[in-house]
């Protein structure tokens, strides 16, 4: 056997085990692990803040998540921004449009692991709010002490109508995402919202440069792109 022969056998049985190598890496749910941490609290939400896929050949997948914690009596909540964490491809995949939504949430102990629009949990606790009618539309209004819910969950800009709201809670409660829609019928949140692209445009730029690295890559002919 010639040794060129030789090289090349060496070099794909290593891609191979590399390949296997990396096919078997095991990740803990993220989710999973920020519940058991945050066990004893009583509300929270949790935010899927930032993603990103690393390497050419083999990629890494990466989430960042925004944790909110209610703050006492009158007090503002509390919001934290963890670092990155490696997370599987499949589950990268699964919540690729899931940008800027709550991915879990606990209320006054009860936890929801279900992808919703920031904040809806609060929206028709007349605890926290009431709905209010302007110009023919009615739409969900916190009351003064629970104001700055509306800055943080991104509902000055983009209020919750309570025809969506109804939607939300009569076809998606509890079973499946729920995105919207604006008046072009494009969502209204989530990664594919106008509204994301605005609050988290370094996502959207590095996603862009990768599109771009790969369309060059695949132009130089070595037949990846085609």
């Amino acid at each position: 056997m010639s040794k060129r022969i030789t090289a090349v056998l060496v070099i794909a049985l290593g891609l191979t085990l590399v390949m296997s190598g990396c096919g078997g890496k095991e990740f803990p749910n993220p989710i999973d692990q920020f519940v058991k941490r945050h066990m004893n609290d009583s509300n929270y939400t949790l935010i899927l803040y930032d993603m990103e896929v690393d390497g050419t050949f083999f990629k890494s997948y990466h989430h960042k998540y925004q944790l909110v914690l209610p703050g006492k009596g009158d007090a503002a909540p509390t919001t934290n921004v963890g670092p990155w964490q490696e997370v599987s491809e499949e589950y990268y995949q699964k919540h690729k449009n899931d940008l800027g939504m709550t991915i879990a949430y606990k209320k006054d102990g009860v936890l929801e692991k279900q992808v919703t629009p920031p904040g809806y949990q609060y929206v028709g606790d007349s605890r926290y709010g009431e709905w209010r009618t302007h110009n023919g539309s009615t739409f969900w209004s916190f009351y003064g002490r629970y104001m700055f819910y509306s800055q943080l969950f991104g509902m000055i800009n983009r209020p919750v109508y309570r025809r969506e709201y109804d939607e939300y809670r009569g076809g998606y409660y509890g079973s499946r995402p729920y995105y919207g829609r604006d008046k072009t019928g494009s969502p209204r949140y989530g990664t594919r919202s106008k509204m994301t692209q605005k609050e988290r445009p370094d996502f959207f730029q590095r996603r862009s440069q990768s599109r771009g690295s790969s369309r060059r890559f695949g132009s130089r002919g070595s037949g990846f792109g085609k």
